[in-house]
């Protein structure tokens, strides 16, 4: 994908490079990156300044979400699925990085090592995560798109050793061929249609349920778009699409690995078995909603005069 700067931009659209920076982080811009302090929208685009904006009502959890981020309201939920999505995410993907461990990296920006070396990548994945997390929830109404999914898998593998030695290239569709155990996935040159076939029939959908979002991450996972980090993409697209369509998002757990990736493959034949480990993150996320609900109620209408032990 070829990109232009803010600058450039400005000129194209005689608007200010200042109004392109803020439609930028607005998410009013699909697929701008911003690199060393400067953005970088798609040569594709059209002026934000001329669409007409379509005001999509944000849901409630989404709202709660991003008010405990702007706040800083720590051990809220949204600390929760910051800790907890990035340490069970990543550790799917064989990220080794322990549940505390995590934590630290995310409040304290720091880790403990123990006895046992940390590779330079598992600390870096984490802090993407994070940024991920942060972006799918201030973006979490928007429509999906290639350049959509393509901006997360760049920030997902953005700094990365493997990035550095040109492993793979973060944001770019992969350029070799490659299989899922015995399955063959989507050859490099037919990619591009294929998700955008994906894309625009899920965005077609009229009502979207839990199983039109697992049918989409099991189609994303057999394309396989990129060449490192699309379980982590398609995991934060489910949880995205969750929040957009006001569905109890789920985070799964790495000991529901073997049944995950099962459920993936005989999705075709049935459907239960990835439903089941998707069924069981959901009760477990709503126990923390509804934890998070009490313990806001608690402290609302504690005595003026309480004092702890």
């Amino acid at each position: 994908m070829d990109y232009i700067s803010a600058k450039e931009a400005s000129v194209l659209w005689n608007i200010t490079d200042q109004m392109i920076c803020r439609h930028c982080r607005n998410g009013r811009i699909p697929g701008a990156i911003q690199r060393d302090g400067t953005w970088y929208v798609p040569a594709d685009t059209q002026n934000p300044s001329k669409l007409r904006p379509d005001i999509v009502p944000i849901p409630q959890l989404v709202k709660q979400l991003q008010r405990q981020r702007t706040k800083k309201i720590y051990h809220g939920l949204f600390d929760y699925i910051q800790v907890n999505f990035c340490y069970s995410s990543n550790r799917l993907a064989s990220n080794r990085l322990m549940l505390n461990q995590v934590e630290e990296v995310y409040k304290k920006g720091k880790v403990s090592t123990g006895f046992e070396p940390i590779k330079v990548d598992d600390l870096i994945e984490a802090y993407n995560h994070i940024a991920c997390v942060n972006y799918i929830i201030e973006t979490a109404t928007a429509r999906l798109s290639q350049a959509y999914i393509r901006k997360l898998h760049a920030m997902i593998g953005y700094g990365t050793m493997a990035e550095r030695k040109l492993l793979f290239h973060p944001g770019e569709y992969r350029r070799d061929a490659c299989t899922l155990g015995k399955t063959k996935t989507t050859p490099p040159k037919n990619i591009g249609s294929q998700m955008s076939a994906l894309i625009s029939e899920y965005e077609s959908l009229d009502k979207v349920e839990l199983t039109q979002i697992l049918d989409f991450h099991v189609r994303f996972e057999r394309i396989h778009p990129f060449a490192d980090g699309n379980g982590r993409i398609g995991r934060l697209l489910m949880f995205k699409e969750c929040l957009r369509h006001e569905i109890t998002p789920f985070i799964l757990d790495d000991k529901r690995r073997t049944e995950y990736l099962k459920g993936i493959r005989e999705w075709n034949m049935d459907k239960s078995t990835l439903f089941t480990p998707c069924l069981e993150a959901q009760a477990r996320f709503q126990a923390q909603i509804d934890l998070q609900k009490l313990q806001e109620y608690a402290q609302r209408y504690k005595p003026a005069d309480y004092k702890e032990d």
